[in-house]
């Protein structure tokens, strides 16, 4: 924040681009120094990669305030603080990659993980603005605060402090689950090349990479321009209209990053981006309209921002590669940064040039928000209609997961879940606690319903299964084996029909599930059971589903999710005992919610004609 005010003090011209040049100086040993700090967050165990860094800026920033350093120009700032930015550089992409190891140890949601993080980056952030602005106040006794460069060192002592507070809390951090990837230094460096092209493949991790960079840009480029446009409108003193903008913006974030990490669905947390886009680009047009006070605008702008880091923060560090994360960090970290730049770049040829003026900044960022909101919601269209169906349906079910399954749920790759059926809401109760896309097989009754069609068809990509009691083709089931060759997590529900009365808890299982186990046999198999559905509104309990019946409210839908397993080719060589084995599966997820696991398997061995 110094650097800035002191870039900007030089002239009017000067004052609209400080902020967009300083970035550049600040963020460029993140892009030139990524493959390094890759291999070293791969390479050594991220405690000590943590401690060192943390420990780099300690002494650099301890040689600074003592004098060894002290620049006398805003170019020998942006120097200095380039040099401070290397440790921070290895810092940064170390600590976001324990971050799934920290959620795995910790039995958190990642999204929830991430939220913490960014809030507390984001009250750092808050403290560190308060400090800069007050401290020299505090020490000198001054009626107003001032930032004279002979203040300066009293700002460097306490960021000297804070860096001494970073090495001690970086000495116990150990999570066991985190994952290193021994090697020498050359194949580190070469491993980081691999690694990039490793990430670029896998598709979530493709489309969070790209759009975090985008709005990590909009972010930091709106902020600079919501501070220049106030900069040079408002009557208050400079450096307290800058630190009041940053402040807020710094506050929003906090508050947004802490209400995504409440939504602990890594997926469904996915569609709160595109509604942050939104209010980015409604901070954005409300401060351009209301230039008088832009404390709503930039808390808004940060608020909206904290609903958009932590879902794709998160949605990357769960599609990478576990022994990549130190190298997918350090390309993350390098992609949202060099997005910085970029926009620096532009912004700053443009105000040089006098084509755009500090209101035209807004404008600028406010078209390439809503650009990239525009974008989300097409990427992230059915996380956006989950999430709206979660809203409506928390007034009448409390959803709750259980079972050694939800800690070891496979992230990527092909799965087949294996679910009772009870209610028509059992997808839906299913999709809220499995961390997971979920690719359902659907009976034509229901999938061909107008509606319900164009949302199978274009938004869930739903398996449609024909409803008929003898077929001699079930085109379903190559449907299911393209779906896992895809490496989707297929649900099949393997009664085909909802339970019907309240003596038999599950149906005799069909042969589909055999078939699609013995065209791919080394697909892991979750048994999970839904309990609270059979007597719900939607059940054949006393009556068809959803006729003459009240209406749920609050009521309790447990879901137990059983460890995954690999069917053994003994019990894949013969279909009956393929399905009386996984029939009992998903009987024996009931002791994880503390039922009977015991009630007889209802045979199999009478086929119908």
């Amino acid at each position: 924040m110094f650097v800035v005010l002191q870039v900007a003090s030089l002239g009017m011209r000067q004052q609209e681009s400080a902020w967009h040049l300083v970035n550049i100086a600040y963020y460029l040993p993140f892009i030139l120094l990524a493959p390094i700090n890759g291999a070293i967050g791969n390479e050594l165990p991220k405690r000590w990669v943590l401690v060192g860094s943390a420990t780099y800026c300690l002494i650099w920033t301890a040689a600074w305030s003592i004098g060894i350093w002290h620049p006398h120009s805003p170019s020998g700032w942006g120097i200095g603080l380039s040099l401070t930015m290397v440790g921070a550089s290895i810092f940064s992409p170390a600590r976001y990659a324990l971050l799934p190891a920290a959620a795995h140890d910790s039995r958190m949601p990642l999204t929830r993980v991430n939220g913490l993080i960014e809030m507390g980056a984001s009250v750092a952030g808050v403290a560190g603005l308060i400090l800069a602005l007050y401290l020299p106040f505090w020490l000198t006794g001054n009626e107003t605060p001032s930032m004279a460069s002979h203040e300066i060192p009293m700002v460097l002592y306490a960021v000297v402090m804070v860096n001494f507070v970073s090495v001690l809390s970086a000495l116990p951090v150990r999570f066991a689950s985190d994952v290193r990837r021994p090697e020498s230094a050359k194949q580190a460096v070469v491993g980081f090349f691999r690694d990039c092209r490793r990430i670029w493949q896998v598709h979530d991790a493709r489309v969070s990479l790209l759009l975090l960079a985008c709005f990590w840009g909009l972010l930091m480029a709106g902020s600079g321009a919501v501070f220049t446009f106030t900069h040079a409108l408002s009557e208050w003193d400079r450096q307290l209209d800058m630190f009041q903008a940053l402040l807020f913006v710094a506050t929003g974030t906090a508050a947004g990053a802490f209400l995504a990490g409440l939504q602990g669905h890594p997926r469904r947390a996915l569609g709160l981006v595109p509604l942050g886009g939104l209010g980015m680009l409604l901070a954005l047009a409300w401060a351009a309209f209301n230039p008088a006070s832009v404390k709503g605008p930039a808390l808004a702008l940060g608020f909206s921002a904290g609903l958009v880091l932590v879902p794709l923060r998160a949605s990357f560090q769960g599609a990478v590669p576990a022994d990549a994360r130190g190298n997918a960090l350090a390309v993350s970290n390098t992609a949202n940064y060099f997005m910085v730049i970029v926009l620096a770049l532009v912004i700053y040829a443009f105000t040089q040039t006098q084509l755009i003026t500090g209101l035209g900044q807004i404008w600028l960022i406010a078209i390439l928000a809503a650009v990239t909101a525009l974008i989300s919601v097409w990427l992230f269209f059915r996380d956006i209609l989950e999430l709206v169906i979660e809203f409506m349906i928390w007034p009448f079910y409390r959803i709750q997961g259980h079972g050694p399954g939800l800690n070891d749920f496979p992230a990527p790759g092909p799965l087949v879940v294996l679910v009772n059926h009870s209610s028509w809401f059992d997808p839906v109760w299913l999709a809220k606690v499995l961390p997971r896309r979920l690719t359902p097989m659907m009976t034509s009754v229901f999938y061909d319903k107008p509606i319900m069609r164009w949302l199978m068809v274009r938004v869930i990509h739903a398996i449609r299964v024909e409803a008929s009691e003898f077929r001699r083709e079930a085109p379903e089931l190559q449907e299911a084996v393209a779906a896992l060759d895809r490496g989707e997590c297929v649900v099949v529900f393997p009664e085909g029909r909802m339970r019907r009365r309240d003596e038999q808890l599950l149906h005799r299982f069909g042969q589909g599930i055999w078939h699609i186990l013995r065209e791919r046999p080394i697909t892991p198999v979750i048994a999970c059971w839904i309990e609270g559905g059979w007597g719900s509104y939607f059940s054949y309990r006393d009556g068809p589903p959803a006729t003459n019946k009240r209406l749920d409210r609050w009521r309790k839908i447990d879901v137990a999710v059983s460890e995954p397993e690999i069917i053994s080719s003994a019990i894949l060589a013969n279909h009956r005992a393929t399905r009386s084995h996984l029939m009992r599966a998903c009987l024996d997820a009931r002791k994880h919610l503390g039922l009977d696991s015991s009630p007889a398997t209802p045979s199999i061995l009478e086929e119908p004609v």
